[in-house]
């Protein structure tokens, strides 16, 4: 595999359910979008989702069942404030005492990178998209594995030492209403410091946000962010219905407009990897039918 592609979830309810391959129900759909726009180039990618909602859905969901024998009013609203703000308020960087719930997230995430590195080498540049919390999630971690990366030579395995980010895409992202607590703010080292210097070149962080959208952030105005974030995009999503409402945040995963974004997006650090796509090479005759089956950074 050329680019290996990690997808992790926001806030709300996911569901802890699996394809044949492995992939989370979230994902799903975005996946299927990705290859099809891609086609052969696509089977030079490794995807993988990341999971973490079994973390907080319990203790929320078991919550809501109780609050059934209360005489409380707007249920419906109840369940949403308690499913979205819940994930938010519970996954937060507290004493030592109290870090389990912080821990266990990203426990989660590393089990879901622990696939996905083994689908592919330790040198393949990692993409990571983030949707909404999902952003911070994934912030946190790679500061929290930058601060183990003492120095600036590559760890034995680059891959899980986040030192091959390439790429990373946040949409409905909200890290902004989490800086504001810091001053100065500094985001995490980006790109990767393993990449080689076409690969650094090619490096982007694209934030896509949703005008409607009212947990959806720019973020190059955040104190910092502008020299590691290359571009905010405003981008409606969803249906015609949606796309101007506060639902658009959930909206992302199935537009095709976003979903042609991120192929182009793919499409170019493929590019930068080494051009043509596997299926391109094995297909020309008198080569060897394995020939670079497991190649990383070109």
């Amino acid at each position: 595999m050329k680019l290996a592609v990690a997808i992790i979830h926001g806030i709300g309810n996911q569901q802890d359910a699996q394809d044949a391959e492995g992939q989370h129900a979230f994902a799903q759909g975005l996946i299927h979008g990705l290859r099809r726009r891609l086609g052969v180039e696509a089977e030079n990618i490794a995807f993988q989702s990341l999971y973490w909602a079994s973390v907080l859905d319990k203790r929320e969901l078991a919550y809501l069942e109780r609050l059934e024998r209360e005489p409380v009013r707007w249920r419906w609203m109840r369940r949403l404030v308690t499913l979205f703000l819940g994930d938010a308020s519970g996954y937060r960087k507290v004493s030592q005492a109290y870090d389990t719930t912080y821990e266990q997230v990203h426990q989660s995430v590393r089990h879901g990178l622990n696939a996905l590195r083994a689908k592919v080498g330790p040198d393949t540049p990692l993409v990571v998209l983030a949707h909404s919390l999902g952003g911070h999630i994934i912030s946190n971690y790679v500061w929290d594995q930058q601060k183990l990366n003492a120095t600036p030579s590559c760890p034995l395995d680059p891959f899980l030492a986040m030192e091959t980010l390439v790429g990373l895409v946040t949409f409905g992202c909200n890290i902004p209403l989490f800086t504001f607590a810091y001053d100065p703010v500094q985001p995490i080292r980006f790109p990767g410091h393993c990449l080689d210097e076409r690969m650094s070149q090619a490096a982007r962080w694209l934030n896509v946000y949703a005008p409607a959208d009212l947990l959806g952030y720019p973020l190059r105005p955040v104190q910092g962010y502008a020299s590691v974030v290359h571009e905010d995009r405003p981008m409606a999503v969803g249906s015609w219905f949606r796309r101007h409402t506060p639902l658009s945040h959930l909206e992302y995963w199935h537009d095709s407009g976003f979903q042609d974004y991120l192929a182009r997006h793919l499409r170019e650090l493929l590019r930068a990897c080494g051009g043509r796509s596997l299926a391109a090479v094995e297909a020309q005759p008198g080569l060897p039918s394995n020939l670079g089956v497991h190649s990383s950074t070109a």
